[in-house]
């Protein structure tokens, strides 16, 4: 595997390899590329695909590259297929977002010259391989961040056979989001300060993979559960089609933060545009920052900013608050936060992390909180405001979509655990069981109320205990 650094060191490659080539384009901020790493660096060791040149290339440092060889990259990670000629380059396939190993191996091995028969036996057999190594493992793990991998280091130290869906956002949350610092014992004691999201699900999930835990970088799409000869079976299927069965399931997909929907977004998330003060809050401190929304959240919030802030705007769309009076008199209150209504974050903008935002004026005419802050005017209607860093706390969706109508939801869409029931209602002596037998539910799914890593673990930890109890009373 090679680092390509720029575009003159792109064009030696292309001038002195003449085949398949596969491109990892990736960025230093970006969790999920350092997930697939691993990936792709361990499928670059395969003798199968040892006639492939596999590179990586920093996306952001090598715009020139990107746009001189036509490559569309709206998201990262971004893998190209690609075959090097005298002709320049013809790009085969383009694969956007995280990827299995055996997923991008196919995909790759489609485009080998296919003039070696020993290459395509050999291919064969690796295909076969894999094929009869699947077998039907007891538990089913769906979601990869802080609550779905503490459950595989528990079932899988139970000696159960254990799968991990990681789903659309390997490793959750936490890979959006820069250093953590209230994670106990998570905690640099050379530089006394916190470390990555990333860094910290990369190491769960690696310790849960030494114990026997296997990881699919897939998503699950549906879950069927059926009762056969008074044994369990759940059918998952994925985002390929495939389909497969478990005796019991743990839902631990957790719930995606909305953001706001402005063009190129996800380059400046956790560099200058966070959804969670609670988690990043602290990197701010003396400095000015923002935050969009106008419940209850936000307003709790935009308090706790100012703990470290030494200025916090609280932007919203209209003069109307869904928060509560209470929490509305508090933020007026507070000396370091000021409300501009009636204003719509429209950009943000900076190298590579933030450094100011536009913001548009929703309502006819004058707005009075905008002319008083004096901001300088783009063009019309449009205003330019610096900030360190943006929140939003606009709300957060359960991914529960998959769940379709097997489980019950609250009025916000995320399940509901025997715990969250009233005792006349429970149908299982399981706090994390939810009313089909052998499936349980942990972290941000079915809390909407903590949502941070050490809840969500320790959710995953009870889930996974108990789901070994209920498979033991099942024998």
């Amino acid at each position: 595997m090679t680092e390509i650094k720029n575009l003159n060191e792109f064009e030696a490659l292309l001038s002195d390899h003449t085949g398949l080539i596969v491109i990892d384009f990736y960025a230093t901020w970006c969790g999920p590329c350092k997930i697939m790493s691993p990936i792709f660096e361990k499928l670059s060791q395969m003798d199968e695909l040892e006639s492939v040149k596999f590179i990586k290339i920093d996306r952001d440092e090598n715009l020139e590259l990107i746009d001189k060889y036509s490559f569309t990259i709206p998201s990262i990670p971004r893998f190209f297929i690609i075959k090097s000629n005298k002709n320049g380059i013809e790009i085969f396939e383009d694969l956007g977002g995280t990827q299995s190993k055996t997923s991008l191996f196919e995909k790759i091995s489609k485009y080998l010259d296919s003039g070696s028969e020993s290459q395509k036996t050999e291919i064969s057999k690796e295909n076969q391989i894999q094929t009869n190594s699947k077998h039907k493992p007891k538990v089913a793990i769906i979601g990869s961040g802080p609550a779905g991998l503490t459950a595989a280091l528990y079932t899988s130290r139970a000696n159960l056979d254990v799968t991990v869906f990681s789903g659309l956002q390997p490793g959750g949350q936490l890979t959006t989001t820069t250093d953590i610092e209230n994670f106990p014992g998570f905690w640099d004691t050379h530089n006394n300060k916190g470390k990555s999201g990333t860094d910290l699900v990369e190491t769960i999930r690696q310790q849960a993979e030494h114990f026997g835990a296997k990881v699919e970088f897939s998503e699950i799409n549906q879950i069927q559960y059926h009762k056969i000869d008074s044994k369990n079976q759940f059918v998952l299927t994925d985002s390929g089609k495939q389909k497969h069965e478990f005796e019991a399931v743990i839902i631990a997909s957790g719930a995606s933060a909305r953001y706001l929907g402005i063009p190129d977004e996800s380059k400046f998330i956790g560099q200058g545009y966070h959804s969670c003060a609670t988690c990043d809050g602290s990197f701010y401190k003396n400095q000015i920052v923002a935050i969009v929304g106008g419940g209850d959240s936000a307003m709790e919030e935009a308090n706790f900013l100012t703990n470290f802030a030494s200025k916090v705007y609280l932007l919203h769309r209209n003069n109307t608050f869904r928060a509560s009076k209470v929490m509305l008199e508090r933020v007026k209150k507070n000396p370091k936060i000021e409300i501009i209504a009636n204003v719509a974050v429209k950009d943000l903008v900076g190298e590579k992390t933030l450094d100011h935002i536009i913001l548009e004026n929703t309502i006819d005419g004058a707005n009075l909180d905008l002319e008083k802050l004096k901001l300088d005017e783009i063009d019309q209607n449009r205003y330019k405001l610096k900030l360190d860093g943006l929140f939003v706390a606009i709300g957060h969706d359960p991914n529960t979509k998959f769940v379709g109508n097997l489980l019950d939801t609250d009025s916000a869409g995320y399940l509901i655990p025997q715990s969250r029931l009233p005792k006349e209602e429970r149908t299982s002596k399981y706090d994390s069981a939810t009313k089909i037998p052998g499936l349980f539910v942990a972290g941000d799914v079915e809390d909407q109320l903590y949502r941070q890593a050490i809840t969500a673990a320790a959710g995953g930890c009870r889930a996974a205990m108990e789901t070994e109890k209920w498979l033991a009373d099942q024998e």
